[in-house]
């Protein structure tokens, strides 16, 4: 059974005739003829008679009507669906992305998205690791993926901009203060496990100072790490954009400043609903400084 012989079927019975279902299908007469007797050979029945007044349903051709119908409409409302994903219009979009920039850096995309697109899904995977966001990119689960740049890569990418990491512990120090290296070294610290990606700048931020972070607890979660940090149990390192307003008096720049380049990066041209969301990310004020902006001596992690 073939959606033209359905839709041959459905156009004679709204015609009433062979001839009037023909003219309107730009089809010859014989063609649509054919078409009608292939589909009763194939079903074992007869589906339509001709008479005087024009064409009637058959028992077997009353059955199929309501049924041929269904599936018109299911095609149709196939069509559309792609065709308003295609244009931009409605669908998903699978953005793959590390925890902390999951809750620090595209809520405020993800609201502007909604506003713009509120027929479009926005569906966020987040990753422990920028390893594993950059193999899930590669499997292929997700549209464009936002973290920290993956290397090597092959692909388009484009950059975001930098967020800065800060030490949060428990004293409160005025805004714009600066951690002594000295005191990092001697300090009690809050690790990540390795499976986290913010044990890399951790370890980028003692090797450039030249020690080694003493542990007395470890986490997988930088939420965790600030509330043990800012509770007294030792120092953490986190992006800023992740701690909240109420502990930002308990946190300090690194040196002249340690920071993470973020990106969008993917495995070929987005889509189009996928480009719009990237474009948007470029677009807004996010919590991130532009490389100009980068004050001079900054570690890069």
């Amino acid at each position: 059974m073939q959606l033209r012989q359905l839709e041959y079927f459905l156009a004679i019975c709204e015609a009433g005739s062979f001839s009037g279902a023909a003219a309107r299908l730009y089809v010859t007469q014989p063609s649509l003829s054919q078409q009608i007797g292939a589909l009763e050979k194939e079903l074992g029945a007869v589906l339509l008679e001709r008479g005087r007044q024009g064409v009637t349903l058959t028992p077997a051709g009353r059955a199929l009507l309501p049924r041929a119908q269904d599936a018109m409409r299911a095609v149709q409302d196939a069509r559309d669906v792609v065709r308003g994903v295609a244009e931009g219009r409605n669908g998903d979009v699978h953005v793959l992305t590390v925890r902390s920039v999951a809750s620090g850096v595209l809520p405020p995309s993800a609201a502007r998205w909604h506003s713009v697109y509120p027929s479009a899904v926005l569906r966020l995977h987040d990753y422990s690791h920028r390893r594993d966001l950059a193999e899930a990119m590669r499997g292929g689960r997700g549209d464009i993926a936002v973290g920290p740049r993956p290397e090597p890569w092959e692909g388009p990418v484009v950059s975001l901009g930098y967020e800065e990491m800060v030490v949060t512990g428990p004293a409160e120090y005025p805004a714009d203060t600066a951690a002594d290296p000295a005191e990092l070294a001697a300090a009690d610290w809050v690790l990540y496990e390795p499976e986290q990606g913010m044990s890399e700048v951790v370890d980028r931020l003692a090797g450039h100072f030249g020690f080694t972070p003493r542990a007395v607890a470890r986490t997988g979660q930088v939420s965790a790490a600030l509330l043990f940090a800012v509770e007294g149990i030792g120092l953490t390192v986190t992006p800023e954009n992740a701690v909240p307003l109420r502990w930002s008096r308990h946190t300090r720049r690194i040196g002249p400043g340690l920071f993470r380049e973020l990106v969008v990066f993917g495995r070929k041209l987005p889509s189009q609903l996928a480009g719009r969301y990237q474009d948007m990310l470029t677009s807004l004020e996010l919590p991130l400084t532009a490389e100009r902006d980068l004050p001079e001596g900054a570690i890069r992690c």
